[in-house]
């Protein structure tokens, strides 16, 4: 993770909110399940799950959200980029984030419950129904309660899943076109490709 330990710990009240959501049963949480393409490293099923929710909903703005208008206009004018499924954003997130440290881990996985966490969207504004249950309009006003909230640890949190995200799924070749990037120099590929003993 770009942050490590402490990334979403701003405030104790984080700390505990974080500290509450791990505690919650996974039955009590009713997350809608989805099915990974391969074994996970790093999620629980429940947790792959959230994540892949979250991640279309993010991704489903496109690159364009957040930039200047004439960057935006000219990414726009480009083919647009394959779904988050078809990247396997999730699965791709799982692999990347399975070699971190047990601190960071934990911290992310609580996040992740709470985001899904259903009695929390209801005491913050949001339908009594964990995200991978609510509509799409619905996913997209509980991303920006949490992106524009009093609470550090949902701020926080969110730009990190947002972060996460968006490294991964424009990490893939498949994306480079939306954003108008040729891929790497073709003298680096060739390097990195000769010290991993590839032709």
């Amino acid at each position: 993770m770009t942050t490590r330990r402490g990334f979403l710990k701003k405030t104790v009240g984080g700390a505990a909110l974080l500290a509450a959501a791990g505690a919650v049963p996974l039955a009590l949480r009713k997350t809608q399940l989805r099915q990974p393409r391969r074994k996970l490293q790093f999620f629980t099923l429940a947790e792959y799950s959230i994540f892949a929710a979250m991640a279309d909903r993010v991704l489903a703005r496109g690159p364009v959200a957040d930039l200047p208008p004439e960057l935006a206009l000219a990414i726009a004018s480009r083919p647009a980029g394959p779904p988050p499924a078809e990247i396997d954003v999730a699965g791709n997130a799982d692999a990347f984030l399975a070699p971190i440290d047990a601190a960071s881990a934990k911290d992310l996985k609580q996040l992740l419950a709470l985001f899904d966490n259903a009695l929390f969207s209801l005491l913050t504004g949001g339908p009594p129904r964990p995200f991978t249950q609510m509509s799409p309009q619905e996913q997209d006003a509980h991303l920006e309660r949490w992106a524009g909230s009093r609470l550090a640890i949902r701020r926080t949190g969110f730009q990190a899943l947002k972060r996460l995200t968006a490294a991964v799924y424009f990490g893939s070749p498949r994306t480079y076109a939306s954003v108008g990037y040729p891929g790497p120099p073709d003298e680096l590929v060739r390097s990195v490709n000769a010290a991993r003993g590839r032709p």
